[in-house]
């Protein structure tokens, strides 16, 4: 690998995004672009870990309220690169 791939590569964050919500409805099949923006992270597994530890605690804050619908909101999200073509609107 030379050098200017591994600074491309190195300027490639990760976003943590959920999708949207109209009601009770998660809007699942809306574009990624349109998701929600939560947070940014170095890495993969950073995002993947943050995502999980968000989950857990909405499980229990929402869950605990009977707001599924943030529950679910949140076992749908997906960590995506600051580069994946689908963030382009």
């Amino acid at each position: 690998m030379n050098i200017r791939h591994a600074a491309a590569f190195a300027l490639v964050g990760w976003y943590l995004m959920l999708p949207l919500r109209k009601g009770t409805t998660v809007l699942v099949d809306a574009p990624i672009a349109s998701w929600k923006h939560v947070d940014s992270f170095d890495s993969a597994s950073e995002c993947r870990d943050a995502a999980l530890d968000f989950g857990s605690r909405a499980k229990k804050l929402f869950g605990a309220n009977g707001d599924y619908t943030t529950v679910n909101q949140w076992n749908l999200y997906q960590c995506i690169a600051s580069d994946d073509p689908r963030l382009k609107r």
